[in-house]
């Protein structure tokens, strides 16, 4: 068996990743004036089944 020793790694600030739920429109602009290094609006999991094809195209209008 072989291995490989590995120098540790330096260190990072950590980041603030905001998911925004698609169908909740309110938050759209809370959401783009936060400090988050990210955001991605969830259309999949944090979205009501009945409500996907309406917050898909409210977020193409966005």
């Amino acid at each position: 068996m072989s291995f490989t020793i590995v120098g540790q790694a330096t260190a990072r600030l950590n980041r603030l990743e905001l998911a925004v739920p698609g169908s909740r429109t309110k938050f759209l602009q809370k959401a783009a004036e936060s400090a988050a290094d990210m955001v991605f609006l969830d259309l999949e999991d944090a979205v009501a089944p009945d409500d996907k094809e309406q917050a898909r195209k409210t977020l193409l209008k966005c």
